[in-house]
């Protein structure tokens, strides 16, 4: 199918079902016309096989099924940020709407109000009389209805933007929720420091005792690490690693507690749900760096000393020096 011709197709597809050409609905449009994704696929032959014509809501349903089914985190990355959109925007007309009817009926009543104090009598009194009463009725019914909308758009919006900041499979908060409160910090003036912890020969987990039991294992690491540092926010950075974030200016402290998180997941006796067969302990090694400059220096630093921690034989701690080599942290 050439270019030019499907993305005509899109476009009368979705002039069709009077969508506008958005990114976000072109690139459902293509989706669906291409049979690419078996999930688009078949939840909108369910609406056109029914008649229906596709509306924006449920191209937005549609397009989080395929996120969340979606093996691309980039992916499921993008229809979270198009869905905030979506609600932002529905939002922002909602409120336009309220306001053109909240002008209809002031206008409306105007009249009525004009033609009684220009003398209406008898019949024509009534007629203007009932005409401000039922405008008034329709008002209240169109102003509850907009409230009811308002509270499940805030809803949606709210389940949006909760999802957006954690990670789909630890439960706890992502990348971008861990660079927001960073941002938050230096915003601020706050000290900090950070700590990027990496499991240990993660991909030996994964490759000796499959995949299910590897995301279980960043599962435990998450909680565990949660339970030991708290009050200090974890996130997942990114496969098998982890961000701590610490509002204390001395990493020596953060340092102590990572040591301490590690010796107590290392200590945990591990087995097997499926076979009750023992698993090795699990270990991470981890980078440790005070906020001196930049976050991304910081973090960068961390980095540095998590790399040192794994060439120097892994299972280790190491506090990034503001010069020179990297110290012991434990």
């Amino acid at each position: 199918m050439k270019q030019d011709t499907i993305g005509s197709q899109v476009l009368a597809f979705l002039a069709g079902n009077l969508l506008d050409p958005t990114p976000f609905n072109y690139r459902f449009g293509y989706l669906y016309l291409t049979r690419t994704s078996k999930v688009i696929a078949q939840e909108a032959d369910t609406y056109i096989d029914a008649g229906l014509r596709m509306t924006q809501e449920a191209v937005a349903e549609i397009m989080h099924k395929f996120a969340q089914v979606s093996e691309d985190p980039a992916e499921r990355i993008a229809a979270r940020d198009e869905a905030l959109e979506m609600f932002l925007d529905a939002a922002g007309e909602l409120a336009r709407e309220t306001q053109r009817q909240a002008g209809d009926m002031g206008r409306d009543i105007a009249e009525e109000s004009e033609a009684i104090r220009k003398g209406a009598e008898g019949e024509d009194l009534k007629t203007a009389i009932r005409h401000i009463v039922d405008r008034a009725d329709q008002a209240e019914r169109e102003l509850a209805n907009s409230s009811n909308r308002i509270d499940r758009l805030q809803r949606d919006l709210d389940e949006a933007r909760n999802k957006a900041l954690v990670d789909e499979l630890t439960g706890i908060a992502n990348r971008r929720a861990a660079r927001s409160t960073i941002q938050d910090l230096e915003i601020s003036k706050v000290r900090y420091c950070l700590a990027i912890i990496d499991i240990d020969h993660f991909k030996s987990i994964n490759d000796t005792y499959g995949h299910p039991v590897g995301d279980r294992a960043l599962k435990l690491v998450a909680g565990a690490l949660e339970e030991s540092l708290a009050p200090w926010p974890v996130a997942r950075w990114g496969g098998e690693e982890f961000l701590v974030i610490a509002e204390v200016p001395d990493p020596a402290r953060l340092a102590e507690k990572v040591q301490a998180a590690k010796d107590d997941l290392a200590e945990r006796k591990l087995k097997l749900r499926e076979t009750d067969e023992p698993m090795n302990p699990i270990t991470f090694s981890a980078g440790v760096a005070g906020s001196l400059a930049t976050s991304e220096q910081t973090l960068r630093r961390a980095d540095n000393a998590l790399y040192e921690a794994k060439k120097g034989g892994r299972n280790t701690v190491l506090i990034a020096p503001e010069k020179g080599r990297v110290g012991d942290g434990g």
